[in-house]
């Protein structure tokens, strides 16, 4: 026997033998796509044309469309694969979950005058990368008392290094100290920390100058 199912637009005629399960169920897609125009799996409330509530594993490629481009009252988010091969959204808008990278203010007070050796921030050099930004130190300086410092300027000086397995952060004006010596500094450095996943290390290229002022790569480290 025959069976007949009308939709909308279509006319579906089905032989009364077992037709494979993922026919079937493409076919149910069609019919009922068409008549509700939202689709869901493991759901009853399809918010979307097709919405699927449960892992699902994808072996081919996913052609996806244009986005319809952000308003300004509408919060920005990225998918990421993690370790385990899963894919999680990750929302930039929210201060206290995962991000892509992170801005950390380290308000350092009361050094030794302006000289901060060795500030360790704790945070694991093998997972992530973390440079300076910006920096300033909130005191009047003066020369130090030290050979040839009335013959110098200077500018801020701050860097991070890896010791330890943590990244440690240095800052100096490098020749001169606190006009008072008795007043308590403060340092405000703001760092940008991202993880390595993000990044790629391109490891070191020797550059001899030969004794000259200018130079060029023997090619492009990204073409």
């Amino acid at each position: 026997m025959d069976s007949i199912f009308v939709t909308p637009k279509f006319v579906i005629l089905m032989k009364s033998y077992k037709a494979p399960a993922a026919i079937l169920f493409l076919l149910s897609l069609i019919v009922c796509g068409d008549i509700h125009s939202q689709v869901g799996i493991n759901t009853t409330n399809p918010r979307t044309t097709l919405e699927v509530a449960g892992d699902a594993l994808i072996s081919g490629t996913i052609e996806i469309g244009n986005y319809n481009a952000l308003s300004d009252d509408e919060d920005s988010t990225f998918l990421i694969q993690d370790n385990l091969d899963e894919i999680k959204s990750v929302d930039v808008s929210n201060p206290t979950g995962e991000a892509l990278a992170y801005v950390q203010e380290y308000i350092i007070t009361n050094p030794d005058e302006d000289w901060v050796f060795d500030f360790d921030t704790g945070v694991d050099a093998n997972d992530f990368v973390l440079i300076v930004i910006s920096s300033y130190f909130n005191l009047e300086l003066n020369t130090s008392s030290s050979s040839g410092a009335e013959d110098n300027a200077s500018l801020p000086y701050t860097a991070t290094f890896i010791k330890g397995g943590t990244w440690h952060i240095i800052a100096d004006y490098p020749m001169v100290a606190n006009l008072d010596p008795a007043e308590i500094g403060t340092w405000t450095l703001s760092t940008l920390i991202f993880s390595r996943d993000l990044s790629k290390q391109l490891g070191s290229i020797d550059i001899p100058m030969s004794n000259a002022t200018s130079g060029s790569a023997s090619s492009p480290i990204i073409n």
